[in-house]
């Protein structure tokens, strides 16, 4: 479900100012086609294989047995996000699985923390909530084929007695909205097709730029997942053309909003625009996970005469993480 905000902005020189109100759409379904490129596990995969197994075998001797001294023993915060996340996508993950859309989800669990640090017998009733939280989200998903692709851990606060962990669940599903870059779109707002046929209301231009995008990903066949996700929130004025054109959309109307339509050929430089921000901005050793598009409007009283303008953009948030080839299948929720 995609979560609207709108900004509300007094003033004409600034576009942050005082009273504001939220309205964006956090483009929560996006697809992608693979491309399969057949390879073995390597030594490093075998032996990280090794670790995670580890851990979880110690995770189900702790659950079994609570009161064992190595539920005692401390782990440092950051370790305990790193290996959750990992024996997370390493069960229930499938970074090949063939997906036609994308679906988002995310979850907050609260984590004791003794001395800056998590107890083990703390880490195992933090990962069973993981999973539990990771379980329902599949849950929540009606479509016929669906699979978890990724899953993200990450720190979202942290006091002296507790840290709160944000899950972020990504599962790939079939889907109906089609592959091609055929018809015109509205640049945002979910208000579908701009050809006069009224239909793909739901979507819009930001889910088909992300969409075509994804298309181009290419991932290896066979068992694999993720570690050490992350990703990079990118504006449009981040990186521009040679003439100081935003390189991702950017619109300013005033007096009467006009939603623009955004033609094929719009849709097809965006797109490409999109993938060279991707590469540019991916971290050393990771590969590229998914791309995604969030269409944000700020309403704002211009002068003269303070009276109604708007600015519409598109914001990227692109997903990395590190390739893994496992030597089982996921197992399922």
């Amino acid at each position: 479900m995609k979560r609207k905000h709108l900004f509300t902005y007094f003033g004409l020189a600034i576009v942050i100012a005082t009273s504001m109100i939220i309205y964006s759409c956090q483009k929560e379904q996006t697809g992608i086609d693979k491309t399969e490129n057949h390879i073995e596990q390597s030594f490093k995969d075998s032996q990280l294989e090794k670790r995670i197994i580890a851990f979880r075998d110690k995770i189900d001797l702790v659950r079994e047995d609570p009161t064992l001294k190595s539920g005692t023993d401390p782990m440092d915060v950051d370790s305990a996000i790193w290996y959750i996340e990992a024996t997370s996508n390493f069960t229930y993950g499938d970074a090949s699985f063939e997906t036609e859309e994308f679906v988002v989800d995310s979850a907050f669990i609260e984590v004791p923390v003794t001395n800056g640090q998590i107890l083990w017998a703390d880490v195992q009733v933090a990962y069973d909530q993981v999973i539990d939280s990771l379980s329902e989200h599949n849950s929540n998903i009606t479509a016929s084929e669906k699979q978890l692709i990724v899953a993200d851990i990450s720190l979202k606060e942290s006091d002296d007695n507790t840290a709160t962990f944000e899950v972020t669940s990504g599962f790939g599903t079939d889907g109906t909205t089609g592959f091609g870059n055929d018809y015109p779109w509205y640049w945002g707002w979910e208000l579908g097709r701009c050809d006069g046929s009224g239909l793909g209301v739901g979507l819009d231009a930001a889910d088909k730029i992300a969409q075509l995008a994804n298309y181009t990903i290419g991932v290896p066949s066979g068992n694999s997942y993720y570690t050490d996700v992350e990703y990079r929130y990118v504006y449009p004025y981040d990186y521009e053309d040679g003439n100081g054109n935003p390189l991702l959309f950017a619109d300013f109307q005033e007096y009467t909003l006009v939603h623009q339509c955004l033609s094929t050929t719009d849709i097809a430089g965006y797109k490409s625009n999109l993938i060279y921000i991707g590469i540019q901005e991916k971290p050393s050793g990771k590969s590229l996970i998914r791309y995604s598009l969030f269409d944000m409007t700020i309403f704002a009283l211009c002068d003269p005469g303070q009276h109604d303008c708007w600015y519409m953009e598109h914001h990227a948030n692109i997903k990395y993480a590190i390739w893994h080839i496992s030597s089982d299948p996921p197992d399922e929720f």
